[in-house]
C-alpha cells in the first residue's frame, strides 16, 4: 500500500506472470511487478500521433 497526498493507503498495480500445466492447471509463478498509483488523472485521452510512414 502507498499513501496519496491524502494520508489515505491506496493500492498499486500488481501483475503476476504465471506458467500453468495444461495437465493438471497447477500455475507457477515467474515474475510479479508492482507499480505506484499515478500522482494524478492524465490530461489527455488521447492515443498519441502515429509514426508509421502512411501516417506522417
Amino acid at each position: 500500500m502507498t499513501t496519496t497526498g491524502s494520508g489515505t493507503p491506496q493500492p498499486g498495480l500488481t501483475i503476476c506472470v504465471y506458467r500453468v500445466n495444461p495437465q493438471t492447471g497447477d500455475r507457477t509463478p515467474l515474475k510479479q511487478y508492482e507499480t505506484t498509483p499515478a500522482d494524478g488523472p492524465m490530461e489527455t485521452v488521447a492515443y498519441p500521433p502515429c509514426t508509421c510512414p502512411r501516417c506522417r
